[in-house]
């Protein structure tokens, strides 16, 4: 430990050696920022990614409920909570036969595609035929209509004519949830009912009780009565309101769960099945195309552009290194002279 020793411990000296410290450790964290953004630099060089699509080759798929969400939207908004519907399931009785909805769901692949969506949209012209949804492009058609029951064997012969490669049958019974509805309702006018004979009762006493006040003269009971009068009677109104509104979705409801027994409902898919499908070819060799440019290019930009940034940021690294490796040997300089000087001054 002579080094210590031999050391002059001043009170300058200390402070020359602290001063030097410092400077060294920054110098040093410079140094080592250099170094590392050099490194980070020379390694971030890459290829630019990009995002390319296929352009008009798919399909752009869309909502087919537009229809059920904007009324979902608006009952949403409302100041009242929409009515429940209930679910089909169990109901009372032996009729629930009567209460069937008959639902046909099929699916056509074809090699004429125009003509096969034409002969069912040509349904159109009958009156007892009602569409409710359809949708056509190149490669598909779908059509969702609904048939009066007595025509609807009709219909299904067309249907079965087209040859689809399936054709499903659903039978359900809407009684339950006719049943359900109409539950509601009861419950809902006994409600109304209630309010109303509350709301008949209240003005009546509060009348009495008003006419009361007025003939003692007694002003302060008068506009106690006549506040809270006014307050039951508004919060009594606006729970009737409510409840009306509510009677009239649920009869609403009913009445569209009835009118589907008059009914039968029809979901057609067709789709375009060609063994040489020569569209189908020219996308397929369009998209190759455009993959084999996309490519070239990349390979083109990566030994042109893309080397002169390399060696830019290259020069830019060794530049870094150069300064860093600079920077330590002068500081590595400066603590030796000063630790020397100190030295010499002891001795």
């Amino acid at each position: 430990m002579h080094i210590f020793k031999d050391f002059d411990w001043s009170a300058k000296s200390i402070a020359k050696v602290v001063g030097a410290v410092f400077l060294g450790i920054v110098a040093i964290a410079i140094a080592i920022a250099l170094i590392s953004f050099s490194f980070r630099t020379i390694f971030s060089v890459g290829q630019p990614q990009y995002d390319y699509g296929r352009g008009g080759g798919g399909f752009a798929l869309e909502s087919m409920d537009e229809g059920f969400y904007a009324k979902d939207m608006a009952m949403a908004t409302s100041s009242f909570m929409p009515p429940i519907v209930p679910s089909p399931g169990y109901s009372t009785g032996t009729d629930a036969e009567d209460f069937e909805v008959t639902n046909y769901s099929g699916t056509i692949k074809t090699r004429k595609l125009d003509k096969t969506c034409d002969t069912i949209s040509d349904l159109k012209v009958k009156k007892y035929v009602i569409f409710e949804d359809s949708n056509k492009n190149d490669d598909s058609c779908y059509y969702s209509f609904k048939v009066d029951k007595d025509k609807a064997e009709e219909i299904v012969k067309v249907i079965e004519g087209l040859d689809p490669e399936i054709l499903n049958v659903s039978v359900q019974s809407i009684k339950g949830r006719v049943e359900g509805v109409q539950d509601e309702l009861e419950i809902l006018k006994k409600k109304l009912a209630s309010i109303e004979e509350t709301l008949e009762g209240a003005q009546e006493a509060y009348d009495e009780i008003s006419d009361l006040a007025t003939r003692q003269r007694d002003a302060e009971t008068l506009a106690k009565i006549i506040d809270s009068k006014l307050n039951l009677i508004e919060r009594l109104s606006n729970q009737r309101l409510q409840t009306k509104e509510q009677i009239d979705r649920y009869n609403e409801m009913k009445s569209d769960q009835l009118d589907r027994l008059n009914f039968t409902f029809f979901s057609i898919n067709v789709y375009k099945d060609l063994i040489l499908d020569w569209k189908e070819i020219k996308d397929s060799w369009k998209f190759e195309t455009k993959e084999l440019v996309r490519n070239l290019n990349d390979v083109f930009q990566a030994i042109t552009l893309n080397l002169v940034t390399y060696l830019v940021r290259f020069a830019q690294v060794v530049l870094y290194l150069f300064i860093s490796v600079l920077l330590l040997k002068f500081v590595w300089i400066g603590i030796r002279r000063i630790w020397k000087g100190d030295f010499k001054r002891k001795k």
